[in-house]
């Protein structure tokens, strides 16, 4: 892989800047940005998750949970984490050193980051050129001069890397295709420990018994990168629920809840892309002395931990780089985006 800088100033700091071998002396002018985001998928989807009992308690939910959508104690992303943890304006959400080191050393995390880079090196379903980037982040280059410890940072948005911000480092792919290192990218990954399981994403209020409540239910999934360049990085994902008919005992009708779109990432060793969910009837049953509401859990989990990358300078020096972070990442085994639980509390 080669260097690029994405501002004229970073280009004067920068441009003495090589990679090892055969590209040792390459300026990272041969890189640019990943292409526009496009559709996640060209199909029509599949049928929404929807479990078909009935749960009066939170632990049981989440025990179906464990069935719908497993999650690891621990995950990686290669690349930017596209499902940071973000604001309503959707501004990156800063957590502190101080937030994250007591749950996950960054020494540890980046021995960690090194592992799984290796073990996505190793995977030959992987593209080669993300291989490659891969064992750059895994071993470094061939030639180079060790990093001498991490960097590590006190904060998410304290992440400038080779004189640019990490999304945009990260997110530099080759796109010269008579390069030798077209369709290589630069060496980051995302490693955390779970710390939220299955966020509620979604949810009409308790509404009494005595009747059926009817909804449809559906998600659409956007914003999701191409899987023809650079890392794959995940997309957005936007449940909507509508109480049915206009007048029943849901409501008034119409859409219900408002805006919960969330952003997602994909696991570094995930096979199955996020899919469309087509528009799904509910019935929910409500005893007289009961409430009764639909609830969806985003099948996944939220991970804190680094965001490390490794980097080389104009003197073949190398920096390892690891930033605190936030991420949701998708349940790697499931292509649903959530589920959708029917739910009872007392009247």
């Amino acid at each position: 892989m080669s260097r690029t800088p994405c501002t004229d100033a970073a280009r004067g700091r920068r441009r003495r800047s090589v990679v090892a071998g055969a590209l040792a002396t390459t300026v990272l002018s041969s890189l640019a940005l990943i292409g526009s985001p496009t559709p996640a998928h060209a199909d029509d989807g599949q049928q929404a998750n929807v479990d078909e009992k009935l749960y009066q308690n939170e632990q049981d939910v989440l025990g179906a949970m464990e069935k719908w959508a497993p999650v690891k104690p621990s995950e990686s992303v290669m690349g930017y984490p596209k499902g940071l943890d973000r604001d309503k304006d959707g501004n990156v959400k800063a957590i502190t050193l101080a937030d994250v080191q007591p749950k996950y050393d960054p020494n540890e995390a980046v021995k960690d980051a090194e592992l799984a880079a290796a073990q996505y090196a190793a995977d030959t379903k992987n593209p080669a050129p993300l291989r490659a980037s891969a064992e750059h982040l895994s071993t470094g280059w061939p030639g180079s001069k060790a990093a001498n410890g991490p960097d590590i940072r006190p904060n998410t948005k304290n992440d400038v890397v080779g004189g640019q911000p990490a999304e945009q480092y990260c997110n530099m792919v080759n796109k010269d295709p008579d390069h030798a290192a077209f369709g290589q990218t630069a060496p980051c990954i995302f490693v955390g420990k779970v710390d939220e399981k299955w966020p509620v994403r979604g949810s009409t209020d308790g509404v009494a018994g005595g009747g059926t409540l009817n909804y449809k239910v559906s998600g659409s999934v956007t914003d999701e990168k191409s899987t023809t360049e650079g890392w794959s990085a995940g997309g957005k994902i936007s449940p909507k629920i509508t109480g049915t008919p206009a007048g029943d005992k849901g409501g008034a009708g119409g859409e219900i809840g408002g805006e919960v779109s969330f952003t997602y990432s994909y696991s570094s060793t995930s096979l199955k892309r996020v899919m469309n969910t087509l528009e799904t009837s509910v019935q929910i049953e409500v005893p007289n002395d009961k409430k009764g509401y639909l609830e969806g859990r985003a099948n996944g989990a939220y991970y804190t931990g680094y965001i490390v990358v490794r980097d080389i300078d104009g003197n073949n020096q190398e920096s390892l780089v690891a930033i605190p972070a936030r991420a949701y990442v998708q349940a790697p085994d499931t292509t649903s985006p959530q589920t959708w639980f029917k739910r009872l509390t007392p009247a």
